[in-house]
């Protein structure tokens, strides 16, 4: 009972809730039975009362008729009496006669004497007298023989109305005789009705009284045995509201002392006596606070006796160090529980405080009272999150300084950010290090040179675009020295609050009515405003700043004007170098574009974590302006794209994808494509509206696309869809599927029965939990990506298991219809603004340059513009026995000896920066320099000597990883009385860019600052400058020395370098060799870019001017085969296939593309050319696949950007193209190879071992041995694919592997690759062959050439060959997908999900 409810006092009062009601219900029954009786009565009497209604009215029908017959009677009286009345008119009209005679002859008199006066007309007037007397005696004859004949008449109806009235008498008496018998009958019969429906009723009222009584009875019966039970309910509850509240409250306060006392009064108890039917509830309470006690026991046993070792006081500060992280994990562990340590033992909490003030002023060089703030903050604080000992570690170094002089300015801020409630422990280190970072700008303010700024800009502008000349030339017109936005006075301190208003006046203050700096003043008074609110310090921007904003804004303004200077220009990249102030840049330009270009803005920062903290930290900022449009001023809308699981109720801020009215967007270049992708897909697509947005980039590498420029979209088609749901409706009940189309003359009718037949296999195969999960939300399944439910996501294979399991009466058929080019996307801003620590290499230059119009320029480093300022780059420095700066070793042996040798040498004076090739490197390289310390690696261990920062100890420890960075430049002392030593530190690459390793001391300053070994020089520059951006930070020194392997690199290269023959120029002969690499990539997908290009441009005019195609179904029909071949079609052959379209010319369509020819040649086996208007899959022999996968420890790394490690990345994406992308038909097999090399299962039908490599797959792991046998596992896979009767003749074979680092214990002779590519040229291997070969990270130069001999070998010779070079493990997922597109193609081109 329990489980339903947090708190045992909610069930309680829940049951007392449903018992009352339950009381109440029932009292309503009783009333409504009662009610039912009464009602029954009721009815009775109104029968009762209908009954002698009845037989009133029976007896008022008689009298009626008795009523009816006198009525006839007194009318027949009535008659005789007007016969009478008649008779008696007739007498009177005789004498009527002769009165009228007289009348008539006194007229007619008169007639004559008018005659007499009138003789002209006499004959006329005489003529009509004489007439009308003729009729008038005429007519007097007539009545009177009427006169005579109606006498006549009158005797004779005399005589008949006498034999009536006799008639009708001797009637009347028989009817009077015969209605009083029947009168008296039914009276009778009526008495004796009444009588027995009387005594029915009464039988009847008296059983249904007595029925109601007794079921009245009954239910009050059952009524009070029913309270009696709810009293006995009420009163357990009233008990366990009494009773739990007390136990409940100890756990919600976490105090295990009162939880423990409240236990005791629970011991031993019978909760059903007291209880009775909650005593479930009860227990499960009572059950809970004792496993909650246990558990509090076992944290306070931990705590107590790590306070008794600390009270001892044996040891020194390293045992202390331990001693204080058991604590540090007791109190995160004490608030995962819920224990609240201060309340449980106020008196072991205060000496848990002592114990850390003890540690913390043994371990700090300073004691100070910042010191102890922060560790009472972090120690009462309730909820420290991520927070740990690491983070409280590196806090309270950040302000170990001594207290007054000139550290007071510092802790003085840091103590109010300490003491502000608000600030959450998460915070408090970016915080400290946003003051120091303040600080260091405010401490050379004064000495910035508006004349040198420039200067150092025009050192820079040897080789730079005239547009960006002409930008640059303008805006030191504009902010030309004698216009600087603040005149700083030398004797006046910039942190003096009187100084710090007017300087803030004069800031917001032109210098000039019309001053171009305006809206810039405005933003840079906002963001100094706020800075000053939260730190009390001064915040001003730099000369380079202005001078890059203004250099933008000409360029921005030139822009707007068509065919303008800055026409020539699409896209501004500025270089700036780490820590000079790029976000504070990109966030006043993106103000600017939305206040005064009145247009939108998305800045694209391709790190989740520096995304977040970009927009937090210039969030107010945002909110402080304004935007005028239409006349109206509304508040300027800035929003950051977040994951799902990161969106929070109530923060519109915080948005899944690009907000189209947003007027700042913070996203990643992911979401990018995205807001392209949701305009493709609208119902009325308008790509043109990109006019009204530009795109602001931190860091350039989103542009940078050498692998894969292109992505495809797929559209639902309801008349497909209507007719795969008939496909499926055949194949569910056992009919042929082809019936379903026999009728059909869709030009796509054949591709829609193939597609679906094969996925309605595939989605038979798949496995819940693993290819999909249920949403109940929808009531279908949903397909899993990268471990994830994802509702956007459409597989016709898991439509179709929909269907089968009955979720879905129907069948969505989508089909592909659109391509995306990724630089067309980017291109289509109104205009591209990067900043970028490096803009990378020349091939890197003349790509941006080609594809988006870009022009570049450098912007100095802020000391460089400040008279006297100490700027300092990293410098060679010459350590070892030969002292040198460069060393190049034969073997990895004598290089890991070398790089000993410079380390120890380097460490007595400066900490040491080791950066390895990969995690594996780090590992060796660690190891290596322990075994050098002999007699000392224990001592050195303990105090953390040598420490490593890989990659694989941040997944395993983080909490160890970031102990190891805050101590990466912190001295140790090894014994007593010798002088200070500094630790070694070896990282992987990702340590090499984006950490910051600082470094405060005078006396390693004086001695060259941080000395950095990097052990190989990367094929990027971009990457190589930021290793070097490692040291040398701020305004302090930096010094390298490079120890590198010549087995690293190609064989030409290796001969020029060996022994240091080109001492420092190696690094450019290197790096001039990347260069050649990345272009020739370049150079690679360069048709591929042009193709997608052109696609992509058919397609927006098609879905933005021509959508009436789409409804055709042959010209839909033409634009699904063009899109899926866009990979095997140059320029003039897709301008070929798009032309086919009824009244399309692609001619009349403008292009930005080159025809470069084709990408690629078709796959083995792809089908060279598809019909007009139909696709029509030639049937496919069925194939041999093996896949080839890594699973040596470094598989386990979880830097794939998702919550899958590396091996369980490839794992999900195998399954995935098992399902989707190979028959039942075709032969699978699977190889791993780490240490050794194993057959997981040689190559069988998927239809009788596909479930079972399903299995196998499922349930493998990474070794945990190091070891990669690349070249063996390959030499196998090879002899496997080329056994006989394996596949039928014309079989392909295909063959993809993946390994993410070089070989390492392959067998003699083929340790590189020989016996492979002996294979491969001797013709030992099958016909048919394809290989795909995916590399992961940064490989020895000599082995990826070697990969890319194989992959050229077997193109030549017919097959598909293919080389997937990722730089890091986040390009797994997108390497098989282009592996499961060329099987989809192989076999006839699959729907692309």
């Amino acid at each position: 009972m329990a489980a339903g409810y947090d708190d045992p006092r909610d069930a309680a009062l829940q049951m007392l809730q449903d018992t009352m009601k339950h009381l109440e219900e029932k009292e309503e029954e009783l009333s409504r039975v009662k009610s039912e009786h009464r009602e029954e009565l009721e009815m009775l009497n109104e029968q009762n009362q209908n009954l002698q209604e009845w037989w009133g009215e029976e007896k008022h029908q008689l009298q009626e008729l008795t009523d009816v017959l006198m009525a006839e009677k007194d009318i027949l009286i009535a008659e005789k009496e007007n016969l009478q009345r008649e008779v008696d008119a007739l007498r009177q009209s005789s004498s009527n006669s002769d009165a009228e005679k007289e009348i008539l002859n006194r007229q007619l008199a008169g007639m004559k004497q008018e005659l007499l006066q009138k003789e002209e007309d006499a004959q006329c007037a005489h003529r009509d007298f004489q007439a009308r007397v003729e009729e008038f005696e005429r007519r007097l004859a007539e009545e009177r023989r009427e006169k005579l004949e109606i006498q006549l008449r009158s005797s004779d109806q005399q005589e008949r109305l006498s034999a009536e009235r006799e008639e009708m008498s001797r009637r009347m008496g028989m009817f009077e005789a015969e209605f009083q018998k029947r009168l008296k009958q039914e009276e009778a019969e009526a008495a004796d009705r009444m009588e027995s429906m009387r005594l029915g009723f009464e039988k009847d009222v008296a059983k249904e009284k007595a029925a109601a009584e007794a079921h009245i009875s009954q239910i009050r019966r059952q009524t009070e045995q029913q309270l009696r039970l709810e009293r006995e309910v009420s009163d357990s509850v009233r008990h366990i509201l009494r009773e739990l509240p007390p136990l409940q409250a100890a756990m919600e306060l976490g105090n295990s002392a009162a939880l423990d006392s409240e236990l005791t009064k629970w011991q031993g108890e019978l909760l059903s006596d007291r209880f009775g039917e909650s005593h479930a509830v009860v227990q499960a309470v009572v059950n809970m606070a004792r496993e909650r006690l246990m558990t509090w026991r076992g944290v306070e046993h931990n705590w107590k006796d790590t306070l008794r070792e600390a009270e001892h006081g044996c040891g020194g500060l390293g045992l202390l160090t331990q001693q204080c992280q058991k604590l540090f994990r007791v109190i995160k562990e004490a608030q995962l529980t819920k224990l609240n340590l201060k309340m449980s033992d106020p008196e072991a909490m205060d000496q848990t405080l002592k114990v850390f003030l003890a540690w913390q002023e043994r371990s700090m060089m300073y004691n100070n009272s910042v010191h102890r703030l922060i560790v009472a903050k972090i120690l009462s604080c309730p909820q420290l999150g991520p927070f740990d000992f690491a983070d409280l570690d590196s806090c309270l170094r950040r302000v170990d300084r001594e207290e007054g002089g000139s550290h007071e300015v510092f802790l003085s801020r840091a103590r109010a950010v300490v003491e502000d409630e608000t600030t959450a422990p998460k915070d408090l280190k970016a915080l400290l290090s946003h003051i120091e970072t303040m600080l260091f700008f405010l401490k050379y303010a004064k000495l910035e040179d508006l004349n040198k700024t420039h200067e150092e800009f025009r050192c820079r502008s040897a080789r730079l675009h005239p547009v960006v000349a002409a930008c640059l030339g303008w805006a030191e017109q504009v902010y030309a020295p004698g216009r600087d936005l603040v005149r700083l006075s030398a004797d006046k301190s910039l942190t003096d609050s009187s100084t710090i208003e007017q300087v803030l006046q004069d800031l917001r203050r032109p210098s000039s009515g019309h001053d171009t700096l305006n809206v810039f003043r405005e933003i840079f008074y906002q963001w100094a405003v706020a800075m000053r609110k939260q730190f009390n310090l001064l915040v001003l921007p730099h000369h380079t700043q202005v001078v890059t904003l203004l250099a933008f804004q000409r360029f921005l303004e030139a822009s707007i004007v068509p065919g303008g200077v800055g026409s020539a220009v699409h896209a501004l990249i500025a270089q700036v170098g780490t820590g000079e102030g790029k976000s504070m840049i990109i966030a006043a330009l993106a103000i600017y574009v939305v206040v005064a270009l009145r247009k939108k803005v998305h800045v694209v920062v391709d790190d989740e974590t520096l995304l977040e903290r970009d927009f937090g930290l210039f969030r107010k900022l945002f909110e402080s302006f304004e935007v005028h449009e239409a006349g109206a001023a509304t508040p300027l809308r800035a929003v950051l794209c977040v994951s799902d699981e990161q969106i929070t109720k109530g923060d519109a801020s915080l948005v899944k994808r690009i907000d189209a009215e947003a007027h700042i967007c913070y996203c990643e270049a992911k979401h990018v494509l995205s807001f392209y992708s949701s305009i493709a897909r609208s119902e009325k697509p308008d790509f043109d509206r990109y006019s009204e947005y530009v795109l602001l980039l931190d860091e350039v590498d989103a542009l940078v696309i050498d692998e894969e420029p292109n992505d495809a979209f797929v559209y639902p088609n309801e008349e497909l869809s209507s007719l795969a749901t008939h496909v499926a409706e055949a194949m569910q009940n056992g009919i042929p599927a082809e019936s379903a189309v026999d009728n059909v003359n869709h030009p796509a009718g054949r591709r829609v029965l193939l597609e679906v037949k094969q996925e309605w296999a595939k989605g038979k195969e798949f496995v819940e939990g693993q290819d999909f999960v249920f949403l109940k939300e929808t009531g279908r399944y949903c397909a899993l990506q990268t471990g994830r439910a994802n509702l956007n996501a459409w597989s016709l294979a898991l439509e179709c298991r929909n269907f089968q399991d009955k979720l879905s009466n129907s069948i969505l058929f989508k089909e592909r219809l659109f391509v995306m080019s990724k630089p067309r996307v980017f291109k289509r801003y109104h205009r591209i603004l990067g900043l970028s620590g490096s803009i990378g290499s020349k091939p890197e230059r003349e790509l941006l340059h080609s594809t988006y119009k870009a022009a570049f320029f450098e912007v100095p480093p802020f000391l460089k513009t400040c008279k006297g300022s100490p700027f300092h780059e990293p410098v060679p420095a010459n350590f070892g026995q030969q002292r040198s700066a460069i060393y190049v070793e034969d073997t990895i042996e004598l290089q890991t000896k070398r790089i000993a040798e410079v380390a120890f040498q380097a460490h007595q004076r400066v900490p040491v920066l080791i950066i390895a090739r990969d995690r594996s490197h780090v590992d060796l390289l660690v190891e290596s320099l322990l075994s050098v310390l002999g007699n000392s690696a224990r001592v050195a261990s303990s105090e953390g000597l040598v420490r490593s920062l890989s990659r694989t100890l941040y997944e395993s420890d983080p909490e160890q990883w970031k102990d190891n960075l805050s101590r990466a430049t912190m001295p140790i002392r090894v014994h007593e009385g010798l002088s200070k030593l500094w630790r070694i530190t070896v990282t992987d690459r990702r340590g090499g860019r984006g950490t910051d390793y600082r470094v405060d001391d005078d006396e390693v300053d004086d001695a060259g600052g941080l000395l950095l070994i990097p052990t190989f020089v990367p094929a990027s520059r971009r990457e190589w400058t930021q290793f070097l951006g490692r040291t040398a930070r701020q305004d302090r020194r930096g010094q390298y020395c490079a120890v590198l392997c010549a087995a690293d690199y190609p064989t030409h290269v290796r001969a020029e370098i060996s022994h240091g023959r080109l001492g420092l120029n190696a690094v450019e002969l290197i790096l001039s060799s990347g260069d050649k690499e990345i272009a020739q990539r370049i150079q690679a997908s360069a048709a591929l870019y042009n193709s997608g290009v052109r696609v992509n441009e058919l397609c927006e005019e098609i879905l933005a001017h021509r959508p009436e195609l789409l409804s055709q179904p042959a010209a839909r029909e033409l634009l699904v085969e063009s899109c899926q071949r866009v990979r095997w079609m140059s320029v003039s052959e897709i301008d070929g296939a798009f032309g086919r379209l009824p009244g399309f010319d692609p001619r009349q369509i403008p292009t930005e593309s080159v025809d470069l020819g084709r990408p690629e040649a078709p796959a083995h086996g792809y089908p060279q050319s598809l019909s007009a208007g139909r696709f029509v899959a030639s049937p496919a022999a069925p194939k041999v696949i093996i896949f080839c996968l890594d699973w040596s420890c470094s598989m386990k790394s979880r830097d794939t950007r998702g919550p899958l490690n590396r091996f369980e990345t490839c794992v999900r994406a195998i399954q995935g193209i098992l399902n989707e992308q190979v028959k039942d038909a075709d032969l699978i097999g699977m190889v791993c190879f780490g240490p050794t090399v194993q057959t997981i299962m040689a190559p069988s039908p998927k239809g009788t071992a596909g479930k079972s490599l399903s299995l196998r797959l499922a349930g493998l792991r990474p070794q945990e041995a190091g070891g990669t046998c690349f070249f063996d596992a390959v030499l196998k896979c090879l002899s496997m694919l080329s056994q006989r009767g394996i596949a039928p003749p014309g079989a392909s074979r295909w063959l993809v592997c993946l390994t993410d680092g070089d070989d390492l214990g392959s067998s003699r002779g083929n340790t590189r690759g020989e016996l492979v590519s002996r294979a491969l040229s001797g013709g030992s291997v099958a016909a048919g062959l394809n290989m795909i070969m995916i590399t992961v990270g940064s490989l020895k130069f000599e082995n990826v050439q070697v990969i890319q001999s194989w992959v050229k070998h077997v193109s030549s010779a017919g097959g598909k060959g293919l080389h997937l070079g990722d730089k890091d493990a986040s390009g797994i997922s997108k390497a098989f997908d282009v592996v499961a597109e060329y099987l989809a193609g192989e076999v006839g081109g699959a729907t692309e999900c």
